[in-house]
């Protein structure tokens, strides 16, 4: 779902359960990398603060990433695609770079 999305992108292969992954909304795909760390960062904040998903974040090779954790047996495609239009929801008011 990640992969096939033009404004996400996967940092690393999944493994068992976690996924990682950042977001990059097209006013960010010509930025320096540093720019869509700082901006993934901030995500990060508002989605907590949001309260509607949950991530917790890492480095990959030196660059911030958004890290998922799939749990649940129960989990569906649905709960996916859920999690990543919250992510872009809570984006849209963020500023590309501060």
């Amino acid at each position: 779902m990640v992969r096939a999305s033009d404004d996400f992108e996967m940092i690393a292969p999944v493994e068992l359960s976690i996924f990682c992954f950042r977001h990059v909304p097209v006013q960010l795909r010509n930025q320096s990398p540093k720019v869509v760390d700082a901006f993934n960062e901030r995500l990060l904040v508002a989605l907590q603060r949001d309260g509607s998903s949950y991530l917790s974040n890492t480095m990959l090779g030196g660059r911030f990433a958004l890290r998922g954790c799939v749990l649940n047996y129960r989990t569906t495609l649905r709960d996916m695609e859920i999690l990543l239009d919250d992510l872009r929801r809570v984006s849209k008011p963020l500023p590309a770079s501060v």
